[in-house]
C-alpha cells in the first residue's frame, strides 16, 4: 500500500515539475513571439497541472497565435481566479477587438475595469472599442440609408433623456468610463498631496 501512495506522490511531483518546465519554455517562446511553440508548451503545462494560471497562459498564447475562439474559451477557466480575472478579460477583449466583434470587446473591457478599475490598458482599449463601434454604427446607418435611397435621413438610436434610466440589463458604458477616469484623477491628486514620501519606480 505504501508503494502505491509513494508512486502517486512521485507522479504528482513530476507533473508539477514538468508543468513548470513547460510553462517556462512557453514563456520563453512567447517572449520571442514564437506563439505556436508557446501554445504547445503551455498546453503541455496545462495538461500536466490544470490550473487557472496555466489556462490563462494557454489562452493568451492561443489568441496571440491567431486561435481566437480557442483562446477565448480557454481563458474562461482563468476567470475563476480573482487575481487573473481582469487580465483574462482584457486579453479576451483584445481577441474580440481584433476580430471586430466590438460588442464583445466592449463587454470584456468593461468587465475588466469592474474587476480592476486601475487597469489602464483596458480603459484605453475600451475607448478604442467604443469609438470603433460608434463608427461602425454610423457606417452601417449610412450604407442602409444609401440602399434605401434616403441619404439625407439617417437612423439613430435614441439615447435616454437626462433623468431617464437605461433599460434593465444595459450598462451605461460612458458613465463607467467617466467613473474610472474620475478615480484616476482622484488618485493622482491624493498622491501629489503626500510630500516627502519615497517613491519607487517610474
Amino acid at each position: 500500500m505504501r508503494s502505491i501512495a509513494m508512486l502517486l506522490v512521485l507522479a504528482s511531483v513530476w507533473g508539477e515539475v514538468g508543468a513548470r518546465i513547460a510553462g517556462a519554455r512557453g514563456a520563453e517562446a512567447f517572449e520571442k513571439k514564437e506563439y505556436s511553440k508557446a501554445v504547445e508548451q503551455f498546453r503541455r503545462a496545462y495538461e500536466l497541472a490544470p490550473s487557472p494560471q496555466n489556462a490563462y497562459n494557454l489562452g493568451t498564447a492561443q489568441i496571440a497565435a491567431g486561435q481566437r475562439e480557442q483562446g477565448s474559451a480557454t481563458l474562461a477557466e482563468a476567470l475563476q481566479d480573482p487575481a487573473l480575472r481582469a487580465d483574462a478579460l482584457y486579453n479576451r477583449g483584445n481577441s474580440a477587438l481584433a476580430a471586430k466583434a466590438l460588442d464583445h470587446a466592449v463587454r470584456d473591457y468593461s468587465d475588466a475595469l469592474r474587476a480592476n478599475p486601475r487597469h489602464a490598458a483596458a480603459k484605453r482599449n475600451l475607448e478604442i472599442a467604443l469609438q470603433r463601434r460608434e463608427q461602425q454604427r454610423r457606417n452601417s446607418q449610412s450604407n442602409q440609408s444609401n440602399r434605401q435611397g434616403q441619404s439625407n435621413q439617417q437612423q439613430q438610436q435614441p439615447s435616454p433623456a437626462p433623468g431617464q434610466q437605461q433599460p434593465k440589463g444595459q450598462v451605461d458604458l460612458e458613465a463607467l468610463l467617466r467613473s474610472v477616469q474620475q478615480q484616476e484623477a482622484d488618485e493622482l491628486r491624493r498622491m501629489k498631496g503626500k510630500p516627502g514620501e519615497a517613491r519607487v519606480g517610474w
